[in-house]
């Protein structure tokens, strides 16, 4: 606000708050080297009856709760290091290689639009 001689002495000078540029840091987004198989609890109870194992035997063996045994088999996705333990127990391969997946422009249309990008499931 401008005002005159005579009254600038009346008031005080408001300043602006300093304003702070904050940069935040965004992680990127990085694809998993390797997922769970799709029909990962197929395979571990294929492997269990082939070994004739109930499921509180295989818990016991591989130092784990039978009802953990019993959830992964459900369907359950267990945590990286039961995966790893169930790997060598039965000698299979639980996880594979995502596929990278890349967008496929259609050539009859000039602009993308949201279903060209978005995946349905």
């Amino acid at each position: 606000m401008t005002v005159c001689e005579k009254c600038v002495g009346f008031g005080e000078e408001i300043k602006l708050p300093e304003v702070k540029i904050i940069k935040k840091y965004l992680p990127k987004l990085e694809e998993p080297e390797e997922i769970l198989k799709a029909n990962f609890s197929e395979i571990i109870k294929n492997s269990r009856n082939k070994l004739k194992l109930k499921q509180e035997e295989l818990a016991k063996k591989i130092n784990e709760k039978p009802s953990v045994i019993k959830r992964v088999e459900e369907g359950w996705e267990p945590p990286s290091n039961l995966i790893t333990k169930l790997e060598k127990f039965f000698n299979i391969k639980l996880t594979e290689k995502p596929e990278k997946k890349g967008l496929e422009k259609k050539a009859t249309k000039e602009k993308l639009t949201i279903g060209d990008v978005v995946e349905i499931r």
